[in-house]
């Protein structure tokens, strides 16, 4: 269905910015919890502070967690839709693999961000979903970006 590539595309781009220009609201977290702030640490953050404000403008509600939850809500489904719906004679299932997975893993690692965030004691999360979705979310919002821009320039690619 069409309305699911156009949901694909917007949601896995939006999903990527935020994943690669966005706060982090787990090391957030952590720096509330130690006491001990650094002047480099501050100047790293004021930086991507001022990138997403250049990238996204003055809109707040890039940082508000409930707009993260809907959004990873959202893209796990048309992720998860993606796989599920055919668009005009395409390969099932392997069509729109590669958007897919993007919406699917961009999605779980906001849904992760929040769960993290909104946990009121310590949380330990198994050391592959900390490393992937947690420490190197950077490069899963690359790859949602690519996803995205490849998906809409090529869409009758197969894998695409």
């Amino acid at each position: 269905m069409l309305q699911f590539y156009f949901l694909s595309i917007m949601l896995n781009l939006v999903t990527g910015m935020i994943l690669v220009y966005g706060k982090n609201f787990t090391d957030v977290k952590k720096e509330k919890k130690s006491d001990n702030h650094d002047d480099t640490s501050l100047s790293i953050g004021d930086d991507k502070k001022n990138t997403m404000k250049t990238v996204f403008g003055n809109n707040a509600f890039f940082d508000d967690k409930t707009f993260r939850l809907v959004l990873g809500v959202l893209t796990v489904f048309v992720g998860l839709m993606k796989l599920l719906s055919v668009v005009h004679n395409d390969v099932p299932v392997v069509g729109d693999i590669i958007p897919a997975l993007a919406g699917l893993f961009g999605g779980f690692c906001l849904l992760v961000e929040y769960y993290c965030q909104s946990a009121s004691g310590e949380l330990k999360l198994p050391d592959i979903i900390q490393r992937l979705f947690v420490d190197d979310r950077r490069y899963l919002g690359y790859f949602c970006i690519t996803a995205a821009v490849l998906h809409f320039a090529f869409p009758d690619v197969l894998l695409l």
